[in-house]
């Protein structure tokens, strides 16, 4: 007996898939893009990922019209955005290097005591009046010398003459000021020499200054009396409020 056969049935056919085009350049424009993105703010190094970012372009240009549009279009604007941070990164860093060169970085303003300085005025040697200000919003003022008489105690010994001086730090920081860090007249002259703290706790010329806390907004004032000339001549003082900052030298007559 012949048994019927059952009719084989073959799978459909499957469509063959679409060929990618451009596809290999639309993910590397796309990976410039990004590269160029996060090293733009990198100076020196950006200028590779600048040249990166341009091939990139070129590359994503023509994978526009492959297959993968989406992503090229993407890498395409990675890519311009790399270029656009590099040129701005390298124009901050070339405005930097002026004010390095011009030297005035990070250098203080002077101003009339108990006044805001303005943001464009020249640093110049202040001088009994004036208030000198750091980059940081610290700032110092002095009023002008007063004679005044030694005890029989004061130190050093044989002045001749001295002078004190009324010593006011304001702190316009947004943290607290340890005034011991600070070099608060230590570098004194008179005509051309060194002229000496007077250290006179009993006597007319006072203690002179001591170790505190200034809080942001806050203001110290203290005296410092210094052994000059019997003549009057010119006196500088020297303020410098931490290791390696600008100088506060203010120059006038006592």
């Amino acid at each position: 007996m012949t048994y019927p056969t059952q009719p084989a049935y073959a799978p459909p056919p499957v469509a063959p898939q679409k060929p990618t085009r451009f596809g290999a350049l639309a993910w590397a424009a796309l990976i410039l893009g990004i590269v160029g993105v996060v090293s733009s703010w990198v100076i020196f190094f950006n200028n590779l990922t600048a040249i990166g970012a341009f091939i990139g372009i070129v590359l994503g240009v023509i994978a526009l019209f492959g297959t993968r549009k989406v992503l090229a279009a993407i890498g395409v604007v990675l890519c311009v955005a790399a270029i656009v941070f590099t040129v701005l990164a390298q124009q901050a860093a070339v405005k930097e290097l002026d004010k390095i060169f011009d030297g005035t970085t990070n250098q203080g303003q002077v101003g009339v005591a108990g006044e805001t300085p303005h943001q464009e005025a020249l640093a110049q040697s202040p001088t009994w009046g004036k208030r000198y200000t750091w980059a940081n919003g610290l700032s110092v003022d002095i009023e002008a010398p007063v004679a005044c008489t030694p005890g029989e105690y004061a130190s050093p010994q044989n002045i001749a003459r001295a002078v004190k001086f009324k010593i006011t730090v304001t702190n316009g920081t947004s943290a607290a000021f340890e005034t011991a860090l600070m070099s608060m007249g230590d570098d004194a002259q008179f005509n051309g020499q060194k002229a000496d703290r007077v250290f006179d706790s009993g006597g007319g010329c006072g203690g002179g200054f001591e170790s505190v806390t200034v809080l942001p907004g806050k203001t110290y004032t203290y005296e410092a009396a210094y052994s000059v000339g019997a003549q009057p001549g010119e006196m500088q003082l020297v303020f410098e409020p931490s290791f390696n900052s600008d100088k506060a030298a203010f120059v006038g007559k006592a």
